[in-house]
Parts: structure tokens; sequence; C-alpha cells
């Protein structure tokens, strides 16, 4: 089936009617029109680009998208974790080669994989993720449910609604199983994301901006791999401003218009209105740039910020709170360690250093569920098949941990060592059964 025999115009007249009713009337049958075939274009040219992303065993199927010549990939972070080193890539075509993974921060969800046989690989051009504005129009792609030789990458049509400070832009481009890692575009046809978090709501579809990629850039090529595979936002550890900014994008600076009451922000003098021009020695463009920057920032930290004012610029330097207003000492004696330690200080071991060696085999890839991570692909004769598992069965838990879905299974599973016995707590149907699982080696 030729992936450009659909028709949008049903689709975007059904978009455009979530939107304001100005938004609806500028709207008329002829952009509609102009927009239909602008996508149209623009698939086609990156459709050669989109990969499939898995290993010889054919576990942990994921997406990807080439973006030089030489055959560079951005994935999400999950999707190398789950497949490993070694990768087999899909293009739409059928032409299949071996790739490496580089590194990943699996903090934000970023990773980086490079095809091993040299030549000129087709690609799609990075574009600028600051510059997009609730609001837009965006084109998500991927293979859906793992590589299908008897159709193209599907495509999927939608708005940016929301950003987030660890570099995530919300759509509601619709995705499922497999998208995860696949591309995000602007209707320039510039990769703007990467498909992190897929949710059983349409609207709450995760991508990771591709400007966080570029913040992580050199420990990325590099392959270095750090980070925990979280999606929560509730970081303890990450600081705060204590301001609120204008989504909508304004060049040249962070346009604030709120000042949270008895913060360093607040009682520095910072004004609504005032638009943070420099971070540090680092110029901001918008809100988003700003997120970036103090994304790698620590609590207690003393910052430099400049703000323009009217026609004037003013300079401030201000110490980083956590996000319930606390510094980095009072941070440090509430946290639940401290208070274990200052309970018994003979019974707290210390903290245990990050796995080493062999990373742990599970063999089956997880997908995300509206209750859980659910068991797709099961290699024969891994800790999985030899398990009991079965394809559709719902991961809830692992050692009694809750698994909400396939990236906190992932990194509840991470940590162990191969050899080590896991609890799983799973559901089959109607019924929850707890089935032992021993951890092999890759």
């Amino acid at each position: 089936m030729n992936p450009l025999n659909f028709r949008l115009l049903p689709l975007l007249l059904v978009a455009t009617l979530g939107f304001s009713s100005a938004v609806f009337a500028e709207a008329n049958l002829d952009a509609l029109r102009e927009r239909e075939k602008k996508v149209q274009d623009l698939v086609t040219r990156v459709m050669p680009a989109i990969v499939c992303i898995t290993n010889s065993q054919g576990s942990g199927t994921g997406s990807g998208v080439v973006i030089n010549k030489e055959g560079l990939i951005l994935t999400a972070g999950h999707v190398t974790q789950a497949t490993g080193k070694d990768l087999e890539i899909i293009f739409p075509d059928g032409k299949r080669t071996k790739a490496t993974a580089l590194g990943a921060n699996y903090g934000c969800d970023t990773g980086l994989a490079k095809i091993n046989e040299p030549g000129e690989w087709p690609f799609a051009e990075m574009g600028d993720s600051n510059k997009l504005a609730l609001g837009d129009w965006l084109v998500a792609m991927g293979h859906s449910g793992g590589f299908n030789a008897d159709r193209k990458p599907p495509v999927r049509l939608g708005r940016v609604w929301k950003r987030d400070p660890e570099g995530g832009i919300f759509s509601d481009c619709t995705l499922i199983g497999g998208d995860s890692g696949g591309p995000l575009f602007d209707l320039q046809g510039k990769v703007v994301g990467i498909n992190s978090s897929i949710n059983a709501s349409a609207d709450h579809n995760r991508h990771i901006a591709v400007d966080t990629f570029l913040g992580d850039w050199e420990d990325l090529m590099a392959s270095k791999v750090w980070g925990d595979l979280r999606m929560s936002g509730n970081d303890f550890k990450r600081p705060k401003l204590g301001l609120t900014f204008d989504n909508e994008v304004h060049e040249g600076g962070a346009k604030i218009i709120g000042i949270t009451e008895n913060t360093p922000t607040a009682k520095l003098g910072f004004k609504e209105g005032d638009i943070i021009t420099k971070f540090e020695n680092t110029p901001i463009n918008n809100n988003w740039s700003l997120m970036r920057e103090l994304s790698d920032c620590k609590i207690g930290q003393t910052i430099k910020i400049e703000v323009k004012r009217g026609e004037e610029t003013v300079g401030f330097e201000v110490e980083l709170l956590s996000r319930e207003g606390k510094n980095k000492q009072q941070l440090a004696e509430d946290h639940p360690r401290e208070k274990r330690r200052r309970k018994n200080a003979d019974a707290d071991p210390a903290a245990p250093e990050p796995p080493s060696g062999p990373r742990p085999y599970f063999g089956a890839a997880l997908e995300n569920a509206a209750d859980g991570a659910e068991v797709k692909e099961i290699t024969p004769d891994s800790p999985a098949a030899k398990a009991g598992l079965k394809s559709g069965d719902i991961l809830k838990a692992i050692d009694d941990k809750p698994t909400p879905d396939a990236i906190g299974a992932a990194g509840l599973i991470r940590p162990h060592q191969p050899g080590d016995k896991i609890s799983l707590t799973i559901k089959r149907g109607s019924e929850e059964l707890k089935i032992e699982l021993t951890l092999d080696k890759k």
C-alpha cells in the first residue's frame, strides 16, 4: 500500500475543532488543503530515514530516525536499553543493516546509535525544538507494532499542547507500541523531537525535544550511559527559580508572568514582564532553552541571571532552591536516608555502587499499557520464556514494587546482576499470578 494514499483533510478538520473558534475561522478549506499537501510532501522526503530498531534475537523493538548521511540515529534511551548494544536496523524498504548503540541519558530518555556499515544513508535534518509554540502542528512517525513489510510507518498529525522542564514535548499525535524512539517533525520536515512515553490517552504522548539531545551531545557521542529510567517530574534533586513563564515563544528571552512569594527571586526584586536573556554565560532564546539550562544545575548553586526590563539590563545572583522551596541543607536533612541515619547511624549502610559487568537479560519486549507494562515478543529459551511468561501478560510489579509502565519496569530490572532471582506480579486475563524469574546475561 502506498503510504501517501491517505487523506488528511477530515483529520485536520477534527483536530481543528479542538481549538478556539478564532483558530477554526482562520483554518478555511484552502488552508487545510495547503496543509494536507505540505504534510504529504514532507512525509515523502523523510520516510526513507525512519528505521525500526531491534536486535538479532528480535526482542525489544522500537523506532529511530537517521539524522546524517553517515548513519547516526536518534532514538529513545529506553529503546537501546531494551535492545542492547548490538542492534539490527530495518529501513522502510526492508533493507537491514547492523548498528551499535552509543550513549544514553535515561533520566530524560535520550539515546544515540550508529550504523556500522559505511555508506551514504537516507536521513532527515534536525530542527530547532526551542522555536515550537503551543498549538503548532506536528507529524509523528514510527514503526508501530514493529517492522511490517506490508505497510510503511504510519503518519500521525497533531499539535503541541504542553512543554515540561525535562525537555518534553506533549502532543495529541496518536502513538502505539513500537513508536518509541520514532521522530516528531515540524511542518518543514525537520526533526524536533523523539517519541518517548506512550500513554493510553491520545493527548498525553510525550516526545523528547531535540535540543535536549544537543545539550548532552558530547557525552552521548562518547557512548556514556547515565541516569535512571523515569518519567516523573518530581525529582527532588532538581532546582527551581520560583518563576512562571509565558509558554508562547518570545524570541530573545523567557518572559516572566508570575513570581512565587518568599523565594529568592521574589526577594531579589524580579518583576512580572522581565525577560531573562542570559543564564550564566548562555544566551536564552525562550522559556524552553532556559529550562534546559536549569536542568543541569544543582540545588544550592548560585547562578547569574540577566533580565531585560524595558530598555534596561538588570543582573541578579540567585540561589537555587528545591521544588519544595528548601535550600540544599534543608533538603539533605529531610531526605529519608538522612532521617534513617539520624535515627540509627549504624543501621544505614553506605549507598551501593552502581552495578557493573554484564547487564541482566530478561528476554521479552515490554510496551506501555493502560494498567502496567505489557509483555510482547518473548525470545525462545530466554529467562522470560523459561519462567512461563506469555505475550499479553501485564507486568504489575517486580519484587512487589509497582511497574506503572515499561520504563518503570526496565528501571527495576536494570540494577540487578545476571543470576539474580526476581519476583513478578502478573495480570493474565482476570487472574493475578506470582512468577519467579532468574535473570541471565546478555
